[in-house]
């Protein structure tokens, strides 16, 4: 089994892991991989093209059949639930008015020793923007808050 940690989401541990199963096994194929997943050819190949969204159900599907831990199938529900959500607000952005929304970008230098600290800002700040915005009248429209910290560079062998 492959380390689980390296894969971003899902469908890409499932691309990871055939791949792993073909190079120890040069006849083992997508039709194998499926059987012992317990699912037809079509519905993984689907999966695997991204032609079909990968659901906690399936997750938990074939994350037991794969023996994969509570954390491990955790993790990647939160990644999926993630990737669920920022396709719904992307849908919504596109739909909203400019006027309508508050969006601003900045990038900036940091010293990873104060991120810690960062965070905990970050969460007291929104903590506090939703008491301050939450006046508990009847009636208001739903709005979504958001704000990210996530490195954009050192990844890739340039970088």
């Amino acid at each position: 089994m492959q380390d689980v940690k390296q894969n971003s989401d899902f469908r890409q541990f499932l691309e990871d892991e055939l791949a792993r199963r073909s190079q120890n096994y040069p006849r083992y194929s997508l039709r194998a991989f499926a059987r012992h997943l317990e699912v037809d050819s079509s519905f993984l190949s689907k999966i695997l093209n991204g032609k079909r969204t990968v659901t906690m159900r399936t997750i938990r599907m074939f994350g037991e059949r794969l023996n994969l831990t509570p954390d491990e199938l955790s993790r990647f529900g939160e990644i999926s639930r993630e990737k669920k959500m920022k396709r719904k607000l992307e849908r919504l952005l596109e739909k909203m008015p400019t006027e309508e929304r508050e969006q601003s970008t900045i990038s900036i230098t940091v010293d990873e020793n104060r991120l810690p600290e960062a965070k905990e800002k970050i969460k007291a700040f929104r903590k506090e923007l939703a008491q301050f915005l939450d006046t508990g009248v009847a009636g208001g429209r739903t709005y979504q808050i958001s704000v990210s910290l996530f490195p954009v560079s050192g990844f890739g062998p340039n970088e």
